[in-house]
């Protein structure tokens, strides 16, 4: 038997090694060019206030409902897809076996004919040696991970959503019961006038003045009582129920919830490792190196060894068997640089990751520590709120006290009561945008 021999250029083969340890892109650098970019504690976190948290049997009921929503549905396919993917990377570092049957009837003039049957099986063994199979594999292995993540994080999203969502129903619906409350007030002040009108000791002004103030605290109660329709239609979409489904779980009053995560605090080095978005945008920058070099061990050859048996039947009882091992060098001499576009896009996207990645860092840290200054900011609003209430109210009770002495007259009462219901407005106002931003800080530490 005649044994191949391949020559290939001395200077090719250097420049295939050369370029088998070439660099896998700049993921590792900007990895910890990152890391030294962050600062030893957070800011704003240390000044963050004790909250009183309030255990929300309806809102812990939703967040196990929305486990099933079509956001998270949509994510888990997408993670499917990458295992999938991987599965096929990891395919291709085994062997490969293949068995071929054929059977053929030959008839030549004269009538005589002859049948011969072939089978025949393949085994064909890559061997890889410079290690773009297993730099694909990688990849696929990264984003896996990568969309594990990203399931992770759409579900933190989705609980925050929906928190929010549940917030602003809670705070329509505290709305409307201020209004109803301040509503039932000014009837009664409109009473009193007519009283004191029938009694000749007020003009028709101050019922004037009367009927204006309940007749626009009434024109209030419908948009809020719209916003809490809203804010249940939303959830509802959210959960992927139908309308309606949760007037009965949601409609009983509860408060606004509150959610103390101070003791989810962590150092900002612990916080880029457990952070999902950055995790899997880290694990997408590892994925776009090890594509960059698979690409450029792709213009290396390409060994593999191939084994052929093959069993011939040729009739009467004759088999001649035969077996086959072949070794396979392919060397892509000329391609019109279909394989160096290849590498350069490649290169490309993984400097475009490593851009994503530390943008996406960047933006992390502002986003946390602009949601800590807003849960502290929004937790003084709160409490300054609370106080205007108190003073408003005992304001509105004086004013009223004075009216009926005869010292002050109605309009003082009609400002008083008016500015009492604007302090209570404003007041559900401000602990919705503190529960809001405790949530977003939640979601912007990872959690």
């Amino acid at each position: 038997m005649r044994r191949s021999r391949f020559w290939v250029p001395s200077s090719l083969l250097v420049t295939s090694f050369a370029l088998a340890a070439c660099a896998t892109g700049p993921g590792t650098q900007i990895e910890a060019e990152t890391r030294k970019t962050l600062p030893s504690t957070w800011q704003e976190t240390v000044r963050l206030p004790d909250i009183a948290t309030s255990q929300d049997a309806v809102l812990k009921e939703l967040f196990y409902r929305v486990q099933l929503g079509p956001d998270l549905a949509i994510a888990q396919s997408r993670l499917k897809e990458a295992e999938a993917r991987l599965m096929v990377a990891r395919a291709g570092l085994l062997p490969s076996l293949g068995v071929i049957g054929t059977q053929s009837r030959t008839e030549i003039d004269g009538g005589k004919a002859s049948l011969e049957k072939i089978g025949s099986a393949t085994l064909s063994v890559p061997l890889d040696l410079f290690g773009a199979n297993r730099a694909r594999a990688g990849a696929s292995r990264a984003r896996a991970q990568a969309a594990r993540l990203d399931v992770q994080r759409v579900a933190s999203a989705t609980r925050t959503n929906l928190a929010q969502l549940y917030i602003a129903y809670r705070a329509a619906q505290a709305q409307v019961a201020v209004t109803q409350a301040n509503l039932a007030s000014a009837e009664e002040s409109l009473s009193l006038a007519k009283a004191r009108q029938v009694a000749g000791l007020e003009t028709g002004l101050g019922v004037a003045q009367a009927t204006s103030n309940r007749d626009a605290i009434a024109a209030r109660l419908p948009a809020f009582l719209q916003a809490q329709t809203a804010a249940r239609l939303g959830l509802e979409a959210l959960i992927g129920d139908r309308p309606g489904s949760l007037t009965g779980l949601i409609e009983p009053d509860a408060p606004i919830p509150q959610l103390d995560s101070r003791q989810a605090i962590m150092a900002p080095q612990d916080w880029l490792n457990s952070r999902p978005d950055l995790v899997a945008a880290q694990q997408r920058l590892r994925a776009a190196g090890l594509d960059a070099r698979a690409a450029l061990r792709d213009r290396l050859p390409n060994l593999s060894l191939t084994g052929l048996g093959v069993e011939t039947d040729v009739g009467q009882g004759i088999s001649i068997p035969s077996n086959r091992v072949t070794g396979n060098l392919a060397v892509t001499l000329f391609d019109f640089g279909r394989l160096r576009g290849l590498a350069k896009a490649s290169g490309a996207q993984a400097e475009t990751e490593a851009l994503v990645y530390q943008q996406s860092v960047l933006q992390a840290m502002a986003d946390l520590e602009t949601q800590a200054s807003a849960v502290r900011q929004g937790e003084r609003s709160a409490q300054a709120q609370g106080a205007n209430v108190a003073s408003a109210a005992d304001q509105a009770r004086l004013a009223r006290v004075r009216y009926t002495s005869g010292l002050s007259g109605f309009l003082e009462v009609l400002t008083a009561e008016r500015a009492a219901y604007e302090a209570q407005s404003a007041e559900v106002v401000a602990k919705a945008e503190a529960a809001n931003a405790q949530f977003a800080f939640a979601l912007a530490l990872g959690l």
